[in-house]
C-alpha cells in the first residue's frame, strides 16, 4: 500500500478471480501463463492476460487475471482499495464469467532516487526479481517485499504460497565417533536457516561403519535398511528379512548407504538369514594401586596421568588378548578416570561374552603390573557400575524419610550381597535395614549426613561387581523467617521474608483476616501485604496473622509456622523496621539477612542524648552465611574424590562474601571448621597446585587486616581461643600432603613454595621477600614446602606459657617450613614491620603449649646479630615448625607510671584553671602599659593553649585501648587539636621572649598595641595552625597521620609526622635561648634601669623569669620524650611523665605565683590579711650580691624602692 503524490506516476496491479462457466462441448483454448523458469519467476511479457489456471473442470472453470493501472493523478492505494471493497462481489459480467475476488499484489512508484515496486498483504517478490533489481529490504526464505525498479517483463508480486521449493537430500559421510554425531545432531533445532534460499530442514544418522576382529561392518540406524543387493554382495551380518537387513560385512566407500524402507525396491530376492555378529559389550573395570593417590592424576595432560594410563592400557590389551582370547576386544582397553581411595584407576574394556573367567587373566595382569612398579594384587580388580541403586525419577530424598535402595546384579553373579557406606562395611540395624536376599536397604530417618556414596558388592565372572550410586539427602530447610513484632500502624505496607534451602519451596497467605497464598518459590519469598490491608488502627490496636509454609519441591509439606504483627497507634519507646517497636530493656529478634541463617538479639536501651527515645542494641548474633552452612553440612560426609570441587566452591564463597565473613566470629569459625575437615580429607591423597592455590586464598581472606578484630574477640574467648592454632595446623597438613612437582603459589598475603634439594637450601620469601630461609644441609633428597604469611599477626595472638597480653607484637612475617627429613640447624632472617619495636624474641608456635590452645615458644631458637644492617632481625633455630619473631614497644606499660601521668595532669590542669581565674580577677590594674598588657595577653594564651592541649590529652587517652589500633576518626580529632595547641604554647613562648628582646634593646621605640596584638595572635596561633593543616593534609591521606594503636599522637614509625611537632618545638627552645643570652648581655651592658616606668620594668622582669625558668624546662621535657621513643628504661618515662604533665604546675608558679604585682594586686582584691611570702633574696637569675644596678633621679638623691621588690629595684652600692 502506498500513498501517490501529485505529479507522480504510480502503477497498480491486481488481479481479478474469474468463474466462467464453459460448456464441455465449447472448443474454448485456455492458456496457462503460470509456469516458473529456472529463476522461480514467471516470464510472460503482456500486462493483461491470464497468469494462471487455478483448477481444470468441466463446469466452472477458474481464472486469475492480472491488470495493471497507471494513474498520474492523487489517488492512493487506499482509495483503491476502497473502491474494489465497495464494488460488491461477486460482479456478474455476463451469464456465464462472474468475479469473484480482488487483490492488489504490487505497487510500484517513481521517487527522485529511482522506482520501487513493492508488495501487498500476502504477496512477495521472486527471489530472482530480489536479485536482479536489487531488493530494498531484507531477502528472507526465498523471497523480498520490495526491489529497486520495474520488471521489464510486466512480472509482478506472487502469492507466498505459490513460492517454488525444491527439496535436496546431503549424504555426509564422516570419521566422527557415532556417539558424538548422535549428541550434536540431537542438540540442532530445526530448520537451520543457511543464507538466504537454503533451510535445513531435518537431519538422520543412517549408517554407523566400523572394525570388529579386524573385519569391517555397517549398521544401520532406527528406520533404514540395506537393500536386498547389498546384503547379498558384502554379506549381511544380521538376519535378511522381507529383502532387508539391518547390517552388512563390508565398507561401501562409494555408496550407496542404508536407505528408508520406501525407497527400497522389492523386486530382488534375498537369502533367508546370516551369521550374526556377535553383540559387544562395554564393561568398566576398576583397579586399585595401593599408594597414596596423587592430584595430578586427574590432569589428563600431566606426565603421570599419561603414563600411568600407558603402562595400564597396554598392559591390559596384552594380558586380556592372551588369556580371553576373542571375547575380549583388542586394543579397546582405556582409562576413564583416577580416583583417590588409594589410586582407583576406572577402565572401559569391550567383551563379545558375558561369561567371562577373569581370575586367570586378572592374576597375570597383577603379575605384569607388579613388574613396572605398580602395587597390584589380583584381588585388585572389580567390575563397576555406576548409578542404578536409586531411581532419580523418583525425586529428592528429603531429611526424616526412609531411603530404599534395591542392588540388582546380573542373574549370573555368585555369592551373597554386601553392602557399604562411604566404603565402610554396613550390617542390618535399626538405621540400616538389610533384606534376607540382601538386595534391599533401606535407610531409616534420613537426613544429610546419610548422603554419600552407597554400594552393593557380589561376584561376577569370578571377579568382584560393585554397583555403587553417590546419594544426596536434602539438607533440612533452615528456615529463616521474620519474627513476631510490634509495628507503628500508619498503613505503611508490611514486608516478610522468609527463606529456606534451594531443595524447598516457600509459600505466604495472609491467615487473619484471610488472603490468598502465593506462588511457591525455592530459596527467598517476600510476602507485602499492601497498605489497604493494614489500614488505620484510629479505634483500637490491629493483629495480622501471616502464614507460612516450606514445601518439597513435589509439592509436600514440610513444616509451616505464623508470624503475628501486631500494629498500634501508640509511642513506642524503641523502635526501627527490624525490631519492631518496645519498652525500655525489653528484648526483640529478628531474622538474619536473606544470605544468612540464624537470629540477631536486641535490648532496648535509653537514649543518653534523647530521654524521650531508645535505641536497639543488639546483644547477641548467631548469623551464619547459609552458603557456609550447606558447605559445612555437605562436609560431614566429603571424600577425598570431592576436594579438588568443594575447596573451588570455599574458595568462591569466601570471596564473594568476604565482608561477612570477616565482621562475623560465627563465619569466620565455620570457614575454619571447614578448612581443617579439608586437610584432614587430604591426608589420603597427594594435594596439587590447584587446590592448595584456592585453599591459601580462603586463609588469605579470614586472615586479612579486615579480619583482625573477628580474631581477637576469637583469642579471647573460652571456646575460640584455639581457632587461629587449629587454621595454622590445617594449613601446616595440607602443605605437608603437596604432590612431588616443584611449584610456587603467591595469592594476596602468602606465598608458598615447593621444591626437593639434596644438598643446602636458601632463598628469600613472602609475598614482600621479606622473610630469608636458610638450611644449610639435608641428609638426602629432601622435599621441603615453605609457606610465609605476612598477614598471619592479624590471626595469631601473642601468648606463651606465662604472658597473655597485647603489648608484645608479631613483628614480622610467620614462615612455616615443612620437610620430610630431619632438619639440626636452620636460620631465617626477619624483615621487622615496625622499627619502633624492641626486644627481639625468635620463636615458635608450639601446638601443644596451653593444654592443647597452642602458643609461642622460644625453645631451641635464639636472636644473632646482624653487623650493619638495621630493620633486620636473624634468628637460629634447630627444629623446624611455624616461626615468627616478637617484639615490644618501648613504652612501658607500668601502672604506677599511668598514675603519675594521670595524677600530675590532673594537678596541671587545676593550676592552669587557677592561673587564668587570677587573671580575670587582676587583669585591669595589671594592664595599665603596653608591655605589662602583652605579657598578661601571653600568659593567658599559654595557660589556655595547654589547658585545652591537655583536655585533648585526657580524651584521646580514654578513646584508646593499649595494643589495638587507635580508632580514626576520634583520634585523628584529638591529636589534630592536640598539636595545634601544643604548638600554641610554644609559639607564645617564642612571642614572650621576642617581646623581651624587643623591649630590652629598643628601649625607646614604641610599638602600637594594636599591632603588637597582631604580631601577637598571628605568631601564637596562625603559625601552629598552618604546620598543624600542613601535617594532616600531608599524611591521614595514606594512613600516617596518627599513630596506628596505643596513643592518640602523630606518628613516629611510617610518616614521622611527630616531627611537624618536635622540630617546632626545639626551634623555639633554641631561639629561646639565644634571645635569652642576648638580654643578658643587653642588660649587663646598659641595665634595665632604662626603662622608665616601674610597672614596665616589672613586666620584662617577669617575662624574662619565664623565659629563663620556662624555656629550658620545656626544652628538657620533650628531650626526655624524645628519649622514651627510642629507649624502654622505666626512669625515663617517669621523668618525661612528671615533667610533661606538670606544665600547667610550673607555669602556674613561675608565671602566676612569683610574680609579686600578682600576689599584691590579689590580695588587696581579696583583702586577706597578714598574706605574704617569705622572700628570697635573689629570685631571678639576674639577681647578684653586688652587681645590682643604680638608678638615681634628677637630683641625685636614692630613689626610694617599694617594700616587696626583692629583684632588681634594691639598689645598694
Amino acid at each position: 500500500m502506498a500513498t501517490v503524490g501529485a505529479g507522480s506516476t504510480c502503477l497498480v496491479m491486481f488481479v481479478a478471480v474469474l468463474l466462467i462457466c464453459i460448456p464441455l462441448g465449447n472448443t474454448y483454448e485456455v492458456y496457462d501463463y503460470s509456469d516458473f523458469n529456472e529463476e522461480y519467476s514467471y516470464t510472460d511479457a503482456h500486462l493483461y492476460e491470464l497468469r494462471q489456471k487455478r483448477d481444470v473442470k468441466a463446469d466452472p472453470v477458474e481464472y486469475v487475471v492480472v491488470a495493471k493501472l497507471t494513474t498520474q493523478e492523487l489517488i492512493s492505494v487506499d482509495m483503491i482499495k476502497f473502491f474494489m471493497e465497495s464494488w460488491g462481489l461477486p460482479v456478474l459480467l455476463e451469464n456465464s464469467t462472474r468475479i469473484v475476488g480482488l487483490d492488489v499484489t504490487t505497487v510500484c512508484q517513481q521517487s527522485g532516487d529511482g522506482t520501487w515496486c513493492q508488495c501487498e498483504n500476502s504477496y512477495v517478490w521472486a527471489y530472482n526479481n530480489c536479485l536482479i533489481y536489487h531488493s530494498c529490504d531484507k531477502i528472507s526464505s526465498g523471497s523480498c517485499d520490495c526491489i529497486l525498479g520495474t520488471p521489464s517483463s510486466g512480472q509482478m508480486c506472487i502469492p507466498k504460497s505459490e513460492l517454488p521449493v525444491f527439496d535436496f537430500t546431503v549424504k555426509i559421510n564422516t570419521n566422527i565417533p557415532v556417539n558424538t554425531v548422535m549428541t550434536f545432531v540431537q542438540s540442532l533445532r530445526f530448520p537451520i536457516l543457511f543464507g538466504t534460499v537454503l533451510e535445513i530442514t531435518n537431519m538422520d544418522l543412517t549408517t554407523v561403519c566400523g572394525v570388529i576382529n579386524g573385519k569391517y561392518y555397517c549398521q544401520c540406524e532406527k528406520q533404514y535398511f540395506w537393500p536386498c543387493d547389498m546384503c547379498l554382495s558384502y554379506g549381511s551380518c544380521d538376519t535378511i528379512s522381507n529383502n532387508i537387513c539391518g547390517c552388512i560385512s563390508g565398507f561401501p566407500s562409494t555408496g550407496p548407504y542404508c536407505q528408508p524402507i520406501t525407497e527400497i525396491s522389492s523386486s530382488t530376492q534375498c537369502a533367508a538369514t546370516t551369521t550374526p555378529v556377535p553383540a559387544e559389550n562395554t564393561r568398566t573395570i576398576s583397579m586399585k594401586i595401593n599408594q597414596a593417590f596423587d592430584s595430578t592424576l586427574t590432569d589428563t595432560s600431566s606426565a603421570m596421568y599419561i603414563k600411568y594410563s600407558s603402562d595400564i592400557t597396554s598392559s591390559i590389551n596384552s594380558v586380556y588378548q592372551s588369556v580371553l582370547s576373542s571375547s575380549y576386544k583388542a586394543g579397546s582397553a582405556k582409562v576413564i578416570q583416577f580416583r583417590p581411595g588409594s589410586v582407583i584407576a576406572d577402565i572401559s574394556i569391550i567383551t563379545t561374552s558375558n561369561t567371562l573367567d577373569f581370575s586367570a587373566a586378572n592374576i597375570q595382569l597383577a603379575s605384569v603390573l607388579s613388574n613396572k612398579g605398580y602395587a597390584v594384587s589380583a584381588d585388585s580388580f572389580a567390575e563397576i557400575v555406576e548409578n542404578g541403586l536409586y531411581d532419580t525419577s523418583n525425586g529428592n530424598i528429603y531429611p526424616g524419610k526412609n531411603m530404599v535402595l534395591t542392588c540388582k546384579p546380573p542373574a549370573s553373579s555368585t555369592g551373597g550381597i554386601s553392602w557399604s557406606f562411604n566404603d565402610y562395611s554396613l550390617g542390618s540395624s535399626t538405621k540400616y535395614q538389610i533384606s534376607t536376599d540382601g538386595k534391599i536397604l533401606t535407610v531409616t530417618s534420613t537426613s544429610d549426613q546419610d548422603s554419600g556414596k552407597y554400594a552393593c558388592r557380589t561376584t561376577v565372572n569370578s571377579m568382584a561387581y560393585i554397583i555403587f550410586q553417590t546419594i544426596t539427602v536434602q539438607p533440612f530447610p533452615n528456615v529463616n523467617v521474620n519474627s513476631s513484632k510490634t509495628l507503628k500502624c500508619d498503613g505503611s505496607p508490611i514486608t516478610l521474608q522468609c527463606c529456606a534451602a534451594s531443595a524447598y519451596a516457600v509459600q505466604w497467605s495472609l491467615a487473619d483476616p484471610a488472603g490468598p497464598l502465593t506462588d511457591p518459590m525455592t530459596g527467598c519469598n517476600t510476602y507485602t501485604a499492601s497498605g489497604s490491608i493494614v489500614g488505620n488502627c484510629n479505634i483500637t490496636d490491629k493483629i495480622l496473622i501471616f502464614n507460612w509454609a516450606v514445601r518439597e519441591l513435589n509439592g509436600n509439606l514440610y513444616t509451616s509456622g505464623s508470624v503475628k504483627i501486631n500494629l498500634t497507634s501508640k509511642n513506642l519507646y524503641c523502635y526501627n523496621d527490624q525490631f519492631g517497636g518496645g519498652n525500655l530493656d525489653a528484648y526483640a529478634t529478628s531474622a538474619c539477612d536473606a544470605d544468612s541463617i540464624g537470629n540477631v538479639t536486641a535490648r532496648c536501651k535509653s537514649n543518653l542524648t534523647d530521654t524521650t527515645k531508645g535505641y536497639w542494641a543488639i546483644e547477641n548474633t548467631n548469623c551464619i552465611l547459609r552458603a557456609l552452612q550447606n558447605l559445612l553440612e555437605r562436609a560431614k560426609n566429603l571424600q577425598a574424590v570431592d576436594v579438588p570441587q568443594f575447596m573451588a566452591e570455599l574458595q568462591n564463597v569466601t570471596e564473594i562474601f568476604a565482608d561477612k565473613i570477616t565482621d562475623s566470629t560465627v563465619n569466620t569459625l565455620t570457614t575454619v571448621d571447614l578448612l581443617k575437615i579439608i586437610a584432614n580429607v587430604s591426608q589420603s591423597f597427594r594435594v596439587d597446585k590447584s587446590i592448595m592455590t584456592n585453599f591459601l586464598k580462603t586463609v588469605d581472606v579470614i586472615g586479612s587486616k579486615q579480619a583482625q578484630n573477628t580474631w581477637q574477640k576469637l583469642n579471647a574467648g573460652n571456646t575460640t581461643d584455639n581457632a587461629s592454632s587449629v587454621l595454622l595446623r590445617s594449613t601446616e597438613d595440607m602443605g605437608s600432603t603437596l604432590t612431588d612437582t616443584s611449584f610456587s603459589i603467591i595469592t594476596n598475603s602468602t606465598q608458598l613454595n615447593r621444591t626437593k634439594t639434596s644438598g643446602s637450601f636458601f632463598g628469600t620469601f613472602g609475598t614482600n621477600f621479606s622473610t630469608q630461609i636458610d638450611i644449610p644441609v639435608f641428609n638426602g633428597l629432601t622435599s621441603i614446602t615453605t609457606i610465609v604469611f605476612t598477614a598471619f599477626d592479624n590471626v595469631l595472638p601473642v601468648r606463651n606459657t606465662t604472658y597473655n597480653g597485647n603489648q608484645t607484637k608479631i613483628n614480622g612475617d610467620v614462615a612455616a617450613i615443612i620437610v620430610n627429613n630431619t632438619v639440626y640447624n636452620l636460620s631465617l632472617t626477619f624483615d621487622v614491620k615496625n622499627t619502633s619495636l624492641g626486644s627481639p624474641q625468635c620463636v615458635f608456635w608450639n601446638f601443644s603449649l596451653l593444654d592443647e590452645i597452642g602458643g609461642w615458644d622460644s625453645t631451641g631458637c635464639e636472636v644473632k646479630p646482624l653487623v650493619n644492617e638495621t630493620g633486620k632481625f636473624k634468628c637460629e633455630c634447630n627444629h623446624t615448625t611455624s616461626f615468627s619473631i616478637l617484639m615490644s614497644p618501648f613504652f612501658v606499660d607500668n601502672l604506677i607510671l599511668g598514675f603519675i601521668t594521670f595524677i600530675c595532669v590532673g594537678i596541671s590542669m587545676i593550676c592552669l584553671i587557677l592561673a587564668l581565674i587570677i587573671e580575670i580577677i587582676v587583669w585591669k590594674p595589671l594592664t595599665r602599659n603596653d608591655t605589662a598588657y602583652m605579657r598578661h595577653v601571653s600568659m593567658v594564651n599559654i595557660a589556655l593553649s595547654l589547658l585545652i592541649a591537655d583536655i585533648c590529652f585526657i580524651i584521646g587517652a580514654a578513646i584508646v585501648n593499649k595494643g589495638e589500633p587507635t580508632p580514626v576518626g576520634p583520634c585523628t580529632t584529638a591529636t589534630f587539636f592536640m598539636h595545634f595547641f601544643y604548638l600554641a604554647l610554644f609559639f607564645w613562648m617564642l612571642f614572650s621572649a621576642l617581646l623581651l628582646l624587643y623591649r630590652i634593646t629598643l628601649v625607646f621605640s614604641r610599638m602600637s598595641k594594636a599591632v603588637m596584638m597582631v604580631i601577637a595572635f598571628f605568631l601564637g596561633y596562625g603559625a601552629p595552625l598552618l604546620i598543624a593543616v600542613i601535617t594532616v593534609a600531608s599524611t591521614a591521606g595514606g594512613g600516617g597521620y596518627i599513630q596506628e594503636e596505643n596513643a592518640c599522637w602523630l606518628n613516629w614509625n611510617k610518616t614521622k609526622a611527630m616531627l611537624a611537632f618536635v622540630i617546632p618545638a626545639l626551634t623555639i627552645v633554641a631561639i629561646n635561648f639565644l634571645v635569652l643570652l642576648v638580654v643578658v648581655c643587653k642588660m649587663i651592658s646598659r641595665g634595665v634601669g632604662n626603662v622608665s616606668e616601674p610597672d614596665e620594668k616589672n613586666a620584662i622582669v617577669v617575662i624574662a623569669r619565664c623565659v629563663a625558668i620556662l624555656t629550658p624546662l620545656f626544652g628538657l621535657t620533650w628531650a626526655f620524650g624524645i628519649g622514651t621513643m627510642v629507649s624502654s628504661a622505666l626512669g625515663i618515662h617517669i621523668v618525661f611523665a612528671i615533667l610533661n604533665s606538670l606544665q600547667g604546675f610550673f607555669i602556674f608558679v613561675f608565671g602566676i605565683l612569683l610574680d609579686s604585682k600578682i600576689r599584691e594586686e590579689l590580695v588587696g582584691k581579696l583583702s586577706i590579711k597578714n598574706f605574704s611570702f617569705s622572700q628570697t633574696k635573689t629570685t631571678s637569675l639576674f639577681s647578684s650580691r653586688r652587681n645590682a644596678y643604680n638608678v638615681s633621679n634628677a637630683s641625685g638623691a636614692p630613689a626610694s624602692s617599694t617594700n616587696n621588690s626583692d629583684t632588681f629595684m634594691n639598689i645598694n652600692e
